[in-house]
Formats: C-alpha cells, structure tokens, sequence
C-alpha cells in the first residue's frame, strides 16, 4: 500500500535565502520525514513502514522561501494483508489505522522537529527548561496521541528508545537545527508547515547551531532518563564510591559509577540491576564522544 501526501515548508523570512540554507533546510526535512519509518510503527499496531521517498517537487527562492515535498508512505500490515482501504483494514486485523495520514505525517514530522528542538536545549540550556519550544512539543504530543490512541507517555518513550542512543540523537538534532536554519538566520523568523504557524517566539526559544556547537565541544555529558543499570562493583561503606554500571542502551562497556544528588548506597546495595535517571559524562576522541563515567541522580526502582 502506498500514500502520498504533500509537505509545505514556508519560511516567512524579509530577505532571500542563501543556497548553503536552502540545501541545509532540505537536508533537515528529508532526514525528520525519514524518520517516520522507524517512529510510526511504535504507534499504529500492526504497520510496517518498508520505506519513505521524499521528493522536492517545487523550490521558491524569493521570499518568502517556499519548499513542498511529495511524501511516498509504502506500508504493509501484519499477516501480510494490504487493503487500500482503512475499515478494510480495521475489520480483517482489529487494529486501528488513522484515517488521516495527511495530519499524521505533518504532526508527527512537527514532533521529531520539536523534540530534537528539546534534545538542543537539554544540551545548551538544562534539562526540562521552559519554554515556547516546549509548549510546541507538549501540545503536539497531545495532538498525535490522539491521532494515534497511544498516551503522549507511550510516545515520549518510543522517541527516548530511538533517539537514546548518540549516533541517531545527533541525527535528529542535527536536522532539527538544519530545519530551523533560514529562519535562525533572518531574525528567527516564523515558518509555516502545512499551514500550521511556529511562531517567532517559538523558533527563538530554539538555541542557534554555533550554540550547539560550543556546548557539543565544552559540555561532554547527556542526561538520560529512566535507564537500567547493570551493577557490577560495590562499596557500601563508601557513598558514591567503589562502583561500576553497564548503561542498557547506551554503552556495553563497564563505566565508573557515581551516587549523586543525594542517591545513597543503600537504594542499590544489594541489587544486580537498577532503573533510574543518569547523566552520562563523556570523553572526546578524535571525532568521537566516548562515554566514561555515569553519574546516578535518582533511583526509580529494581529493572
């Protein structure tokens, strides 16, 4: 089965783009829409996504800089049945297929773009500073959990799940920061997408890609959020010292562990695995980020 649907970026900039922007900006859609592949079938039960062909079909370079892309859905359903149409479906599976796809795939390209958006600012900013970027993402997450009748819950951990790892967390930031670069570049000026407004305010709150930069350069840690730990060494006697974790999803490796903001020994002794918020320090090598030590800032419970 296959749809099409149509993606319009308009970005409501006073003066031309350069080329370097526009190539940027198309680079960033093309990686969000791509992303659907992976994301959308942790959010329609019984879908496949075998692949997703994004394709240009119109540039206008005076401003307002417009870009409309021809978005090519192929999809497969469990069992291997493929019906064009949508009660079809729901009657021979049981499972829901939305019937908008047009909506889904413009909310949830808008919910890669903002959580990439949020991704920038944990790393420039903090970790769940507010913001208009912020109220973005909430309310969209709102709106595409009911698309989908999955929790805004159940889709903020098939993002974490994706997105944890640090390869794919640049990916989505990266293109996140290409998304927003006309306008970054012209006073953060507002971008329509499929007539939907981000406002300037909104794309202010969006830290700059020379932010992104200093901070991927000066600031080598990432916070984490719910993460099973493997324990390995213990030391009750000494608070935050003496012991070793496997990060599950984030490094096979052993890494030195510390108990911070107010983690006791005694919420993990004795236990061979534990859930809980981490921030994760690095260490730069070459063009890579090594992951080095974890710092434990809240214990949730047993894996």
């Amino acid at each position: 089965m296959r749809h099409d649907t149509d993606f319009a970026v308009r970005y409501l900039t006073d003066d031309p783009v350069s080329i370097r922007e526009i190539i940027e900006s198309l680079q960033g859609i093309e990686t969000v829409l791509g992303e659907m592949a992976f994301v959308l079938p942790r959010l329609v039960d019984g879908l496949q996504v075998e692949r997703v062909e994004v394709r240009v079909r119109e540039i206008g370079q005076q401003s307002p800089l417009r870009e409309l892309f021809l978005v090519s859905l192929f999809l497969a359903f469990q069992q291997d049945l493929e019906h064009e149409v949508v009660a079809d479906v729901a009657s021979a599976t049981g499972y829901h297929i939305p019937e908008n796809w047009d909506t889904m795939v413009t909310v949830l390209a808008l919910v890669l773009v903002f959580y990439g958006a949020a991704a920038i600012k944990d790393l420039v900013v903090g970790k769940f500073a507010p913001g208009a970027s912020q109220r973005m993402l909430d309310g969209l997450l709102a709106e595409l959990a009911h698309e989908t009748g999955k929790s805004p819950e159940h889709i903020r951990k098939t993002l974490e799940e994706r997105y944890g790892e640090k390869t794919l967390w640049n990916r989505i930031t990266k293109a996140t920061s290409r998304f927003f670069a006309p306008s970054k570049r012209q006073d953060s000026a507002p971008i329509e997408v499929n007539q939907r407004e981000i406002d300037r305010e909104t794309v202010r709150d969006v830290p700059a890609q020379y932010l992104v930069d200093h901070e991927a350069d000066t600031k080598l840690s990432r916070p984490f959020e719910n993460v099973v730990l493997e324990l390995h060494a213990k030391d009750r006697d000494n608070d935050g010292k003496g012991w070793a974790a496997v990060p599950k999803g984030i490094s096979e490796r052993r890494l030195r562990l510390k108990l911070v903001e107010d983690v006791s020994a005694s919420e993990i002794w004795g236990r061979e695995t534990v859930r809980g918020d981490v921030t994760v320090v690095y260490e730069r090598i070459g063009a890579d980020m090594i992951p080095k030590e974890i710092h434990l800032r809240r214990v949730i419970g047993g894996a």
